[in-house]
């Protein structure tokens, strides 16, 4: 299973400003990182809760149109 800060990373890659997006999906779900700390945890220089991965796999869900079948199984 693949872990979603890596899917994460990929589409911040292609549009920076979607980080901020998916922080405030991740903290509307109940995640307690703020922005700073959110993006460390994306890549990987902190780590939180695990589950906090199942938040952000949500935040995931809910911005991409069709989320990958790998995460309705976190």
């Amino acid at each position: 299973m693949e872990d979603p800060r890596i899917v994460a990373q990929t589409l911040a890659q292609k549009d920076p400003g979607w980080v901020h997006d998916l922080w405030l999906k991740y903290w509307a779900h109940g995640g307690s990182a703020g922005m700073v700390e959110f993006d460390a945890y994306l890549h990987g220089l902190t780590e939180r809760d695990p589950f906090e991965l199942k938040i952000l796999a949500w935040a995931i869900e809910d911005l991409c149109p069709a989320p990958p079948q790998r995460f309705h199984q976190l």
